[in-house]
């Protein structure tokens, strides 16, 4: 345990725990100090953004041009503002990672598992990675997960145990006597999981949105026999069908994490579930559309920009996530100030492109499978796209499924969409697969198609 690391975050929590009282005009006036800041330390010290806002420096932020993944990968090293952080030797670094080891002694390193796409390489200093703990921290809080030497507390993640994962950082960070906590890789047979949580009967359970839904199917089932008070979803679409299994498995609704490598904690959901609140605190976030225009609350957008207000050795400014997000057009009647997000509907990469019936192609929302397939009486789905084909894999269905069935309604529902229907295959698995960072994806598109 880095006892200096978590002296820190606990102060840093308690300073996050006080700006929830701040009313929406200092939170405002707090980001554009925080924005200042972010950008004379970037002018100062990245050659990649003294070129890259070369007679912008006093542009307003949504003027700024956007920063994309590929730039932040190909620009890397001018980009850094520590002359001594280079991509080469970070990738080598990481190649050997073990526990709370750092890059030269003083950053720890994440990365994203490349699932849609390149990999992001994100370094951290001191005071990033505290805040980025205390981001989860504000979540697990949220939830009514808390711990300390008169609550000792048991907690069983299913996730990445992936060395250079960001949750496995965290977990190799801070790991607590007052927290027992049990790491499970989401890539492994489920019932291996299932035998491991029913030995240690966790008191709160953190999964990918997708496990949630196959442990709350086992313990509908009888195979899963735990009871834990908090249950967190992160770093997929929880879809409103996952939230109801989750709350008939275990009698209370899961709580809703939206979080990246590149920024720690973006929004989480409070007791009253009435969307994520966002971090606007630690992020700037804009909803915009395919040509990076702002969109209305109510409205999903193409991506999300991120300004990380705390970023430092990499400055990430309007940097670019590929997530659908909608912001909520009425406020949580909790009071806190921060803006809410009313849903997280998948990555932009994962809308199928099909033909379309009046010629051309037309992108198919992930929404028209959800239609057909929340509906079934099924342990999970997911939709992988072929090259003139869709098949369409279904875990565990009930008695009475109908393969046929089921692709006819799907074919009927993309051409209600405007799709010429592909052929649809459905294959009845044990369980959905998991990609190398243990997600299980609702729909996978074919490469270079989105």
């Amino acid at each position: 345990m880095d006892v200096r690391m978590i002296s820190r975050v606990l102060w840093l929590r308690s300073v996050l725990r006080s700006r929830e009282r701040w009313s929406r005009a200092r939170l405002g006036e707090y980001q554009r100090r925080r924005l200042a800041l972010l950008r004379e330390h970037a002018y100062a010290r990245s050659t990649f953004y003294r070129h890259f806002h070369q007679g912008l420096a006093r542009a307003p932020l949504a003027e700024l041009p956007v920063l994309t993944k590929a730039a932040l990968m190909d620009c890397f090293d001018d980009l850094s503002t520590d002359r001594e952080v280079r991509l080469a030797e970070v990738e080598e670094y990481l190649e050997t990672l073990r526990g709370d080891d750092r890059y030269r002694g003083r950053y720890w390193v994440s990365a994203t598992s490349g699932s849609s796409g390149r990999k992001s390489i994100i370094p951290s200093n001191a005071r990033e990675w505290a805040t980025v703990i205390a981001s989860y921290a504000r979540a697990n809080e949220w939830a009514g997960i808390s711990a300390g030497p008169l609550h000792p507390m048991g907690m069983a993640v299913v996730s990445s145990t992936t060395a250079w994962h960001q949750s496995a950082r965290v977990a190799a960070t801070v790991r607590s006597p007052f927290i027992q906590s049990v790491r499970l890789d989401a890539a492994s047979p489920l019932p291996e999981i299932v035998v491991r949580l029913n030995e240690t009967m966790p008191e709160v359970l953190v999964a990918y949105a997708s496990m949630i839904r196959a442990l709350a199917d086992e313990q509908l089932a009888g195979r899963l026999r735990v009871a834990p008070r908090a249950v967190n979803a992160s770093s997929e679409v929880l879809t409103e069908e996952t939230r109801a299994m989750a709350a008939r498995a275990w009698e209370a609704p899961p709580f809703n994490v939206y979080a990246a490598t590149e920024t720690g904690g973006i929004a989480a959901e409070c007791g009253h579930h009435q969307g994520m609140h966002l971090f606007e605190d630690l992020v700037i976030p804009e909803v915009v559309d395919e040509n990076y225009r702002p969109v209305p609350p109510g409205v999903a957008g193409d991506r999300l920009l991120v300004t990380v207000l705390f970023s430092r050795t990499l400055p990430l400014i309007r940097y670019e996530m590929t997530d659908r997000v909608r912001l909520a057009t009425r406020p949580c009647p909790c009071g806190r100030p921060f803006r809410l997000l009313e849903s997280i509907e998948g990555r932009t990469d994962d809308l199928l492109t099909l033909p379309a019936q009046g010629g051309g192609s037309i992108r198919v929302h992930p929404v028209v499978f959800h239609q057909v397939l929340d509906l079934l009486d099924a342990a999970g789905w997911q939709v992988r796209q072929e090259d003139k084909a869709l098949e369409i894999l279904v875990a565990a269905p009930g008695a009475g499924f109908d393969p046929a069935d089921t692709a006819r309604l799907v074919q009927a529902a993309l051409a209600s969409a405007g799709a010429l229907p592909p052929e649809v295959r459905v294959t009845i698995v044990d369980t959905i697969p998991a990609g190398a960072s243990g997600k299980r994806p609702l729909i996978v598109a074919a490469p270079g198609t989105s």
